[in-house]
């Protein structure tokens, strides 16, 4: 007598098996990655927030060039302060240099851009 089974062979379930890690092992990284772009990107625009802040503090106190610290300039960063410590160094009459440094989910993130008068900003990231 013949029974009529129905059914996936073991075979069948390890090619289905196959496939879906190899998907996995391709979609996981890029993934990761797309993350770690859209973190950066967070950091950018705080940054881009600071910068245009100490524009607008250089304009309104040209004797006393741009200054180092955040609290002076009047710029909102709450909503980043929980994933990034935004600060600025080297505060001159010529530029400055503002740094984003991960916490929390972006541990082990910087993003840093340096501002000149005169020239392009130039930014680094790691």
């Amino acid at each position: 007598m013949r029974r009529n089974q129905k059914g996936f062979t073991l075979m069948e379930l390890m090619v289905v098996i196959v496939i879906v890690a190899i998907l996995a092992a391709v979609a996981v990284p890029l993934y990761i990655n797309y993350v770690k772009d859209a973190q950066r990107s967070e950091a950018k625009g705080a940054i881009g927030a600071v910068i245009t802040a100490e524009q607008t503090y250089f304009q309104a106190n040209p004797s006393l060039g741009y200054t180092a610290t955040v609290a002076d300039l009047n710029v909102d960063l709450s909503d980043v302060s929980h994933n990034w410590d935004i600060s600025v160094s080297s505060a001159d009459a010529n530029g400055f240099s503002v740094s984003a440094t991960g916490k929390g989910p972006t541990l082990g993130l910087t993003v840093t851009c340096t501002y000149s008068r005169g020239a392009a900003p130039v930014w680094t990231e790691s």
